[in-house]
């Protein structure tokens, strides 16, 4: 008969807290840093934020100045709007990216006639509107796998007046 133990939920937040407020005790006593780096260096020791280091180390009774928090809060939130912008330029050239081979009338252009007219897949071909979501499209090109597979039309073997006249009837 196997009889199974308690299975440890691990401790709760406030529970980690306490111990790293110990820790952080000893640590202040044997830290040999500049007062200035204090809080850096706890927060790679404990790997918390700033913000949390600041607040721990005011907890065991470090003092710091009213600018130098002020100074550390405004630096921390322009690090976070950066991070955020960052975030933002580079999920606007993704979908510069995907929609790269396409225009109002075009999800998909295969390429050019030597004449210059696009060809290649319309957004009304996959139901959508034009510049839909890129979920959309991948939805739409999935539901066009089967089509076309048997020769059911053969547009390698169309000239290109009609190919025109296929595709901008």
């Amino acid at each position: 008969m196997v009889i199974m133990g308690r299975k440890n939920k691990g401790s709760s937040k406030t529970m980690r807290k306490e111990i790293r407020l110990q820790k952080a005790r000893q640590w202040i006593l044997t830290y040999n840093g500049t007062p200035k780096h204090m809080a850096r260096n706890y927060r790679k020791r404990f790997h918390v934020d700033i913000n949390t280091a600041l607040s721990d180390l005011q907890a065991i009774g470090v003092e710091f100045t009213q600018e130098y928090l002020e100074a550390v809060k405004r630096s921390e939130e322009e690090r976070i709007r950066q991070k955020h912008a960052k975030k933002r330029q580079k999920l606007m050239e993704e979908e510069a990216f995907l929609y790269a081979d396409s225009d109002d009338r075009f999800a998909f252009i295969a390429g050019y006639t030597s004449g210059g007219m696009p060809y290649g897949t319309t957004w009304e071909e996959l139901g959508l509107e034009p510049y839909a979501s890129y979920e959309q499209l991948m939805e739409a090109y999935a539901s066009l796998e089967g089509i076309g597979e048997k020769g059911d039309h053969d547009d390698a073997d169309k000239g290109e007046k009609e190919l025109c006249e296929l595709y901008f009837k």
